[in-house]
């Protein structure tokens, strides 16, 4: 009996790989359509998850340029204003013309742009607090709370921030796909733009001030910087001094609104650089330490 049962495990030893073989070469095809429909579920998975992203995503952003366009601002122009919004322009047409070498690239560069929008106009309201770095949904949350910003803005960010992630970090994707979430995360940093923010340039840096009224005593523990400044609407640009150590400024540049307060100045005068008329540069004033924008 033993015999008999060694050798029938030794047959079907035996047959097992010619069974196993007949089996695929009959049901190939059957076997072949459940393998491809197991990939493609695990594709369509994820392909659907990203598409559900990229709606939300567009839905998201049309709404909020729809509040942004609603926030009243002036009809009058400034130089100021127009220049800072072809500066604008020309970003988004990098970004676009960057978009037709390569997408991804593109997708890239306008993940940087709506971080950096979004860090500048916490530095110019004054929010950013000499901080040297601040991930973007820190700076959008900030914003938000503070400043009162569209209620979809931060929705919006996260959600292409999200999408941003999947499409970087998620293998393959469409050209398409990524084409969709350019043209939104496009929609969210005009929205940036259009914030309404105070905007500061330095119009005179190393002014030379003086404590007395004739401008004779020479203060020497620090300057003035002048700066050029715009209100948020672009309609109005002033022009004012204030005392600083710092020695990084540069004409021209935007600067943050940053401030010490460890060292006080009383009042001091400075003589216009433009017209040499001595006026009154401040009766107190905390020290100006704004960093320029485009090194934040």
């Amino acid at each position: 009996m033993n015999e008999i049962s060694e050798l029938l495990k030794a047959i079907a030893t035996l047959l097992w790989p010619i069974f196993a073989f007949a089996s695929l070469f009959v049901f190939k095809k059957q076997i072949a359509e459940a393998i491809l429909r197991f990939k493609k579920g695990k594709l369509l998975g994820q392909e659907i998850e990203l598409n559900d992203s990229l709606e939300n995503l567009q839905r998201s952003a049309s709404k909020l340029s729809e509040e942004v366009s609603a926030i009243p601002t002036s009809d009058a122009g400034s130089s100021a204003r127009i220049n800072s919004e072809k500066d604008d322009e020309s970003i988004i047409k990098v970004i676009i013309h960057e978009a037709v070498r390569s997408p991804k690239a593109a997708l890239i560069l306008l993940a940087t742009e709506i971080e950096k929008e979004s860090r500048q106009i916490l530095a110019s309201i004054g929010l950013l607090k000499s901080r040297k770095n601040i991930n973007v949904r820190q700076a959008i949350s900030e914003l938000d709370s503070h400043y009162g910003l569209p209620k979809h803005i931060s929705s919006s960010l996260r959600l292409f921030w999200e999408t941003r992630s999947k499409i970087i970090h998620g293998g393959e994707t469409r050209e398409r796909d990524i084409l969709s979430a350019l043209d939104s995360g496009v929609s969210i940093l005009k929205s940036l733009h259009a914030l309404p923010k105070e905007t500061n340039w330095v119009h005179y840096p190393d002014v030379e001030i003086y404590s007395d009224p004739e401008c004779r005593a020479l203060i020497t523990k620090g300057k003035g910087v002048i700066l050029k400044s715009t209100s948020s609407s672009g309609a109005n640009i002033f022009y004012r001094i204030f005392p600083t150590t710092q020695t990084h400024f540069q004409k021209g540049k935007k600067v943050a609104w940053e401030w010490s307060f460890d060292n006080t100045w009383s009042d001091a005068w400075y003589k216009d650089p433009e017209t040499s008329e001595i006026k009154l540069a401040w009766n107190s004033s905390a020290e100006f330490i704004g960093r320029h924008l485009d090194e934040l």
